[in-house]
Protein backbone atom coordinates (compact mmCIF):
# COMPACT_ATOMS: atom_id res chain seq x y z
CA UNK A 1 0.00 0.00 0.00
CA UNK A 2 2.80 2.35 0.52
CA UNK A 3 4.10 2.16 -3.13
CA UNK A 4 0.57 2.62 -3.76
CA UNK A 5 0.18 5.77 -1.89
CA UNK A 6 3.74 7.27 -3.40
CA UNK A 7 2.52 6.30 -6.56
CA UNK A 8 -0.83 8.30 -5.68
CA UNK A 9 0.49 11.48 -4.48
CA UNK A 10 3.32 11.72 -7.27
CA UNK A 11 0.18 11.14 -9.74
CA UNK A 12 -1.82 14.14 -8.08
CA UNK A 13 -4.84 11.42 -6.78
CA UNK A 14 -4.85 11.66 -3.71
CA UNK A 15 -5.45 15.39 -2.19
CA UNK A 16 -4.32 15.24 1.08
CA UNK A 17 -5.83 17.35 3.95
CA UNK A 18 -2.86 18.76 5.24
CA UNK A 19 -3.38 19.08 9.35
CA UNK A 20 -1.72 20.06 12.71
CA UNK A 21 -2.74 18.00 15.79
CA UNK A 22 -2.39 18.82 19.62
CA UNK A 23 -3.76 16.85 22.70
CA UNK A 24 -6.72 17.33 24.66
CA UNK A 25 -6.93 15.70 27.70
CA UNK A 26 -10.99 14.67 29.02
CA UNK A 27 -12.73 11.91 30.70
CA UNK A 28 -9.62 10.37 31.08
CA UNK A 29 -8.70 10.18 27.90
CA UNK A 30 -5.68 12.02 25.93
CA UNK A 31 -7.72 12.95 22.54
CA UNK A 32 -5.85 14.15 19.10
CA UNK A 33 -7.28 16.59 17.65
CA UNK A 34 -5.92 17.44 13.93
CA UNK A 35 -7.02 20.77 12.81
CA UNK A 36 -6.93 21.59 8.83
CA UNK A 37 -4.23 23.91 8.15
CA UNK A 38 -4.32 24.01 3.92
CA UNK A 39 -8.31 23.63 2.40
CA UNK A 40 -8.06 21.20 -0.83
CA UNK A 41 -9.36 22.81 -3.98
CA UNK A 42 -12.79 22.34 -5.26
CA UNK A 43 -14.31 21.16 -2.18
CA UNK A 44 -14.95 17.41 -0.84
CA UNK A 45 -15.60 14.72 -3.95
CA UNK A 46 -17.68 14.90 -6.99
CA UNK A 47 -20.83 16.91 -6.88
CA UNK A 48 -24.00 16.69 -8.68
CA UNK A 49 -25.68 18.72 -10.79
CA UNK A 50 -29.09 20.69 -9.98
CA UNK A 51 -31.65 18.06 -9.78
CA UNK A 52 -29.66 14.91 -10.02
CA UNK A 53 -28.34 13.12 -7.45
CA UNK A 54 -24.39 13.25 -6.02
CA UNK A 55 -22.31 10.89 -8.51
CA UNK A 56 -20.84 7.36 -7.07
CA UNK A 57 -16.97 8.20 -6.98
CA UNK A 58 -16.80 3.81 -6.65
CA UNK A 59 -18.63 3.25 -9.41
CA UNK A 60 -15.62 3.44 -11.74
CA UNK A 61 -12.65 3.99 -9.30
CA UNK A 62 -9.61 6.45 -10.10
CA UNK A 63 -6.53 3.78 -11.52
CA UNK A 64 -4.23 5.36 -9.17
CA UNK A 65 -6.00 4.82 -5.86
CA UNK A 66 -6.68 1.20 -7.00
CA UNK A 67 -4.94 -1.18 -4.28
CA UNK A 68 -6.02 -4.59 -4.65
CA UNK A 69 -8.94 -7.05 -5.47
CA UNK A 70 -9.90 -8.39 -2.18
CA UNK A 71 -12.47 -10.92 -3.18
CA UNK A 72 -15.06 -11.44 -5.40
CA UNK A 73 -17.88 -9.01 -3.53
CA UNK A 74 -14.97 -6.06 -2.54
CA UNK A 75 -11.92 -4.15 -3.26
CA UNK A 76 -10.00 -1.51 -1.98
CA UNK A 77 -9.00 2.12 -2.96
CA UNK A 78 -7.11 4.96 -1.07
CA UNK A 79 -8.58 7.26 0.39
CA UNK A 80 -8.97 10.03 -1.93
CA UNK A 81 -9.69 12.97 0.38
CA UNK A 82 -7.09 11.16 3.53
CA UNK A 83 -6.49 12.94 7.08
CA UNK A 84 -4.17 10.07 8.38
CA UNK A 85 -1.56 8.47 5.67
CA UNK A 86 -2.06 4.98 4.05
CA UNK A 87 -5.99 5.14 4.81
CA UNK A 88 -8.06 2.35 3.26
CA UNK A 89 -11.47 1.85 1.30
CA UNK A 90 -12.92 -1.19 1.48
CA UNK A 91 -15.69 -1.22 -1.33
CA UNK A 92 -18.49 -3.09 -2.33
CA UNK A 93 -18.26 -4.24 -6.05
CA UNK A 94 -22.31 -3.84 -5.77
CA UNK A 95 -23.74 -0.30 -5.34
CA UNK A 96 -25.21 -1.51 -1.50
CA UNK A 97 -26.57 1.26 0.87
CA UNK A 98 -24.37 2.35 3.59
CA UNK A 99 -27.09 1.80 5.97
CA UNK A 100 -27.55 -1.99 5.18
CA UNK A 101 -26.11 -3.93 7.85
CA UNK A 102 -22.36 -5.44 7.14
CA UNK A 103 -22.37 -9.13 6.29
CA UNK A 104 -19.93 -12.07 6.83
CA UNK A 105 -18.26 -11.21 3.07
CA UNK A 106 -17.95 -7.51 4.57
CA UNK A 107 -16.15 -9.41 7.59
CA UNK A 108 -14.05 -11.50 5.17
CA UNK A 109 -12.87 -8.33 3.25
CA UNK A 110 -11.58 -6.40 6.55
CA UNK A 111 -9.96 -9.20 7.62
CA UNK A 112 -8.22 -9.77 4.96
CA UNK A 113 -6.49 -6.12 4.73
CA UNK A 114 -6.35 -6.09 8.19
CA UNK A 115 -4.23 -9.81 9.27
CA UNK A 116 -0.85 -9.19 10.47
CA UNK A 117 -1.09 -5.34 10.07
CA UNK A 118 -1.10 -2.64 12.84
CA UNK A 119 -4.42 -1.31 11.81
CA UNK A 120 -7.67 0.09 12.93
CA UNK A 121 -10.93 -0.83 11.08
CA UNK A 122 -14.18 0.81 11.31
CA UNK A 123 -17.59 1.56 9.80
CA UNK A 124 -19.56 4.61 9.37
CA UNK A 125 -23.42 3.13 9.49
CA UNK A 126 -25.21 5.79 7.84
CA UNK A 127 -25.01 9.32 7.40
CA UNK A 128 -25.79 10.74 10.78
CA UNK A 129 -22.74 8.07 11.48
CA UNK A 130 -20.30 10.17 9.49
CA UNK A 131 -20.99 8.57 6.05
CA UNK A 132 -20.00 10.58 3.59
CA UNK A 133 -20.97 8.22 0.69
CA UNK A 134 -23.93 6.28 0.41
CA UNK A 135 -22.14 3.09 -1.48
CA UNK A 136 -21.62 0.62 1.12
CA UNK A 137 -17.38 0.76 2.40
CA UNK A 138 -15.57 0.36 4.84
CA UNK A 139 -12.27 1.89 6.62
CA UNK A 140 -8.90 0.83 7.89
CA UNK A 141 -6.35 3.03 8.83
CA UNK A 142 -2.45 2.45 10.16
CA UNK A 143 -1.86 2.69 13.92
CA UNK A 144 -1.27 4.98 15.65
CA UNK A 145 -3.84 7.44 15.16
CA UNK A 146 -2.37 9.58 17.96
CA UNK A 147 1.25 11.17 17.99
CA UNK A 148 1.53 9.46 21.92
CA UNK A 149 -0.69 6.29 21.73
CA UNK A 150 -2.42 3.80 19.11
CA UNK A 151 -5.49 4.29 20.30
CA UNK A 152 -6.52 6.81 22.67
CA UNK A 153 -9.99 5.64 23.69
CA UNK A 154 -8.32 2.21 25.02
CA UNK A 155 -7.58 3.90 28.61
CA UNK A 156 -11.97 4.24 28.69
CA UNK A 157 -12.87 1.63 26.35
CA UNK A 158 -15.26 -0.85 28.78
CA UNK A 159 -16.35 2.75 30.71
CA UNK A 160 -17.43 4.72 28.16
CA UNK A 161 -19.87 7.71 29.02
CA UNK A 162 -22.74 6.98 26.26
CA UNK A 163 -24.30 3.77 25.34
CA UNK A 164 -21.90 1.65 23.83
CA UNK A 165 -21.44 -2.56 23.40
CA UNK A 166 -18.02 -3.92 23.72
CA UNK A 167 -16.64 -6.87 23.02
CA UNK A 168 -13.08 -8.59 23.54
CA UNK A 169 -11.71 -10.55 20.32
CA UNK A 170 -9.15 -13.27 20.21
CA UNK A 171 -6.32 -12.21 18.89
CA UNK A 172 -6.33 -11.85 14.43
CA UNK A 173 -9.82 -12.98 14.79
CA UNK A 174 -11.23 -14.78 11.77
CA UNK A 175 -13.91 -13.19 9.61
CA UNK A 176 -16.76 -15.31 11.13
CA UNK A 177 -16.32 -14.58 14.56
CA UNK A 178 -16.10 -10.82 13.95
CA UNK A 179 -19.48 -11.27 11.93
CA UNK A 180 -20.70 -12.82 15.16
CA UNK A 181 -19.58 -10.62 17.31
CA UNK A 182 -21.11 -7.86 15.09
CA UNK A 183 -24.34 -9.43 14.97
CA UNK A 184 -24.52 -9.98 19.17
CA UNK A 185 -23.26 -6.24 19.69
CA UNK A 186 -25.74 -4.60 17.14
CA UNK A 187 -28.29 -6.35 18.99
CA UNK A 188 -27.29 -5.29 22.37
CA UNK A 189 -26.45 -1.79 21.32
CA UNK A 190 -29.83 -1.58 20.13
CA UNK A 191 -29.78 -0.24 16.77
CA UNK A 192 -30.55 -2.60 14.47
CA UNK A 193 -32.62 0.30 12.38
CA UNK A 194 -30.74 3.53 13.52
CA UNK A 195 -27.28 4.83 12.80
CA UNK A 196 -24.20 4.03 14.60
CA UNK A 197 -20.39 3.59 14.55
CA UNK A 198 -18.51 0.48 14.31
CA UNK A 199 -14.78 0.25 15.52
CA UNK A 200 -12.31 -3.52 15.05
CA UNK A 201 -9.27 -3.53 16.50
CA UNK A 202 -7.42 -6.90 16.26
CA UNK A 203 -8.93 -7.79 20.40
CA UNK A 204 -11.63 -5.72 20.59
CA UNK A 205 -14.85 -4.59 18.74
CA UNK A 206 -17.21 -1.41 19.64
CA UNK A 207 -20.44 -0.32 18.70
CA UNK A 208 -21.84 3.35 19.39
CA UNK A 209 -25.34 4.07 18.68
CA UNK A 210 -25.85 7.68 17.48
CA UNK A 211 -28.51 10.55 17.42
CA UNK A 212 -26.83 13.11 15.13
CA UNK A 213 -24.23 13.32 12.67
CA UNK A 214 -22.49 16.30 14.00
CA UNK A 215 -22.16 18.24 17.45
CA UNK A 216 -22.38 22.34 17.33
CA UNK A 217 -21.29 22.25 13.21
CA UNK A 218 -18.24 19.51 14.14
CA UNK A 219 -19.04 16.12 12.37
CA UNK A 220 -18.68 13.32 14.05
CA UNK A 221 -17.46 9.80 12.25
CA UNK A 222 -15.72 6.35 13.78
CA UNK A 223 -12.24 7.89 14.84
CA UNK A 224 -13.66 10.52 16.94
CA UNK A 225 -14.71 7.05 19.03
CA UNK A 226 -11.31 5.63 18.27
CA UNK A 227 -9.89 8.72 20.25
CA UNK A 228 -9.04 11.30 17.14
CA UNK A 229 -11.07 14.23 16.19
CA UNK A 230 -10.86 16.61 12.92
CA UNK A 231 -11.47 20.19 12.90
CA UNK A 232 -11.93 22.25 10.05
CA UNK A 233 -10.75 25.56 11.53
CA UNK A 234 -10.39 27.75 14.48
CA UNK A 235 -13.68 28.04 15.57
CA UNK A 236 -14.05 24.63 15.83
CA UNK A 237 -10.56 24.10 17.06
CA UNK A 238 -12.01 26.14 20.42
CA UNK A 239 -15.09 24.76 20.83
CA UNK A 240 -13.57 21.59 21.01
CA UNK A 241 -11.45 22.63 23.44
CA UNK A 242 -14.02 24.58 25.54
CA UNK A 243 -15.99 21.70 25.84
CA UNK A 244 -13.72 18.67 25.60
CA UNK A 245 -13.90 15.96 22.86
CA UNK A 246 -15.62 13.16 25.61
CA UNK A 247 -18.61 15.97 25.67
CA UNK A 248 -18.85 16.23 21.68
CA UNK A 249 -18.94 12.81 21.78
CA UNK A 250 -21.95 12.44 24.66
CA UNK A 251 -23.32 15.33 22.23
CA UNK A 252 -24.09 13.00 19.34
CA UNK A 253 -24.58 9.64 21.14
CA UNK A 254 -27.30 8.41 23.93
CA UNK A 255 -26.96 8.96 27.60
CA UNK A 256 -24.74 6.84 29.76
CA UNK A 257 -28.04 5.58 31.66
CA UNK A 258 -28.63 3.77 28.38
CA UNK A 259 -25.58 2.25 28.17
CA UNK A 260 -25.60 -1.22 26.71
CA UNK A 261 -22.68 -2.56 28.62
CA UNK A 262 -20.04 -5.16 27.76
CA UNK A 263 -20.37 -8.20 25.97
CA UNK A 264 -17.31 -10.41 27.14
CA UNK A 265 -18.87 -13.51 26.18
CA UNK A 266 -18.98 -16.10 22.44
CA UNK A 267 -22.52 -14.51 21.59
CA UNK A 268 -23.51 -17.96 20.82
Amino acid sequence: MRRTTAHALAAGALQRIETDARTIEDGGVEFVVRRAIKTRAGGGGPKAEAGKPKADPFANPEPDLFVADLSPTHFALLNKYNVLDHALLVVTRANIDQDVPLDLADFEALAACMANQPVLGFYNGGAMAGASQRHKHLQVVRLPISPTVDLPIERRIEDLPFRSAFARLASNPAAGELHDRYVALIRQARCANGPYNLLVAHDWMLVVPRTRASFEGIPVNSLAFAGALFVRDDIELATVARIGPMAVLQGVSYVVEERAGTLDKDPS
